[in-house]
């Protein structure tokens, strides 16, 4: 809904006027998600262009409305705006089209669609691709039906088809990547994903798509860049931001190590320990919004700024120290019994007292001392 010249985002995503800065963030950050998915998902061009401005106006309304400063300048102009806004006129009664009437089968099935009747909208699809053939959309639209009931085969068998006719369109790229995930087929996903974005570059639905198809495939380097992509079209996506989140999660806890004993991740080096904490703070610098996340995130914190203190610990090397301070007391040197005694004590306290992480990597053994990074490098 808009005024003569400034759109009322109020109206448009439901926001009461009394609303916080969060409030509003939470309800655009739900309208984003819908609007996105729906882009995805789109039967016919207009449909899915119709669903990108939606987007377009989502991130224009959180620019407005979630800084004061904006908002209260944005108030301002919608208030003047409202006072010079003319009366609604009547609408046009549509003119009957020449040559009687002829059943819109696909216009029913979108309606159907979005009334959650699929087999009323599949029914009126199977008609449409009879009557005509040739109509690209009818059979995307046919396909994305079949996929959102299960039917994966037929779903696949419908996408082709449409692609035939429309070799080009991005969106039905996307559906068929959709298919394959479903199906467990995250690397044929990502083929159809990639030719998706090559079509139409800069789609944030594709954007979302490649990075969750990366991270199914487990190559989160390469869906951290996906999703950073997608995080600049669209910075206040929370899901988005908490998936980055997690990617940075994933990282801290391959610089560790499992301790065969206790069976909890341990800090074994002082490279692993600066490496957690620098994923630690690029994981939290996205605020995340899941406290889950956040709880494991600062637990990874504390473990690696623990492990760079030091303390002392007993160590079987110690031995050969003590031998020899327990022999000089049997020796006619009585002189230097003490000597040797406070010596021998004093290198024990200095072996013993290292960083936390030393004695740590000491207490495992040789097989897990592998580089930090190994744990890592399934991603």
């Amino acid at each position: 809904m808009t005024t003569t010249d400034v759109p009322d985002y109020y109206a448009e995503f439901g926001i009461g006027t009394g609303d916080s800065a969060e409030e509003i963030g939470r309800k655009l950050d739900r309208e984003h998600r819908s609007w996105a998915g729906k882009a995805s998902k789109a039967p016919t061009s207009d449909k899915r262009r119709e669903a990108e401005d939606k987007v377009r106006r989502v991130l224009e309304a959180r620019k407005a409305l979630t800084d004061p400063s904006a908002r209260a300048l944005y108030d301002q102009r919608l208030a003047r705006s409202r006072k010079k806004a003319p009366e609604p006129r009547e609408p046009r009664a549509p003119r009957p089209a020449p040559g009687g009437t002829v059943r819109d089968w696909v216009g029913i099935a979108e309606r159907n669609i979005a009334d959650g009747d699929l087999q009323a909208a599949e029914y009126e699809l199977r008609q449409a691709v009879h009557h005509d053939d040739r109509n690209a959309y009818a059979w995307r639209l046919l396909g994305a039906v079949h996929q959102d009931l299960g039917a994966y085969q037929d779903a696949l068998q419908e996408h082709r088809r449409a692609l035939q006719l429309a070799p080009d369109d991005a969106a039905n790229h996307v559906l068929i990547g959709n298919v394959h995930t479903a199906l467990g087929d995250h690397h044929t996903a990502l083929t159809w994903y990639m030719k998706a974005d090559e079509l139409s570059p800069g789609d944030l639905a594709t954007e979302l798509a490649i990075g969750d198809g990366l991270y199914a495939s487990s190559r989160f380097d390469e869906a951290l860049t996906w999703y950073e992509k997608a995080l600049a079209h669209s910075p206040g996506h929370t899901g988005l931001r908490d998936q980055i989140s997690r990617i940075w999660s994933l990282r801290a806890e391959g610089a560790m190590i499992t301790h065969p004993v206790s069976r909890r991740l341990v800090v074994a080096s002082e490279e692993a320990a600066r490496r957690i904490l620098h994923c630690v703070d690029q994981g939290l610098a996205v605020r995340p919004a899941d406290p889950d996340l956040v709880g494991r995130l600062e637990f990874y914190r504390g473990l690696a700024a623990e492990s760079l203190g030091k303390t002392w610990r007993w160590h079987k090397s110690m031995l050969w120290v003590l031998v020899p301070a327990a022999v000089a007391p049997l020796t006619p040197a009585r002189p230097y019994v003490v000597f040797v005694a406070l010596a021998a004590l004093a290198l024990v306290a200095w072996i013993g007292f290292r960083p936390r992480w030393w004695h740590t990597r000491a207490s495992l053994p040789r097989n897990l001392l592998t580089p930090p990074q190994q744990s890592w490098s399934r991603a």
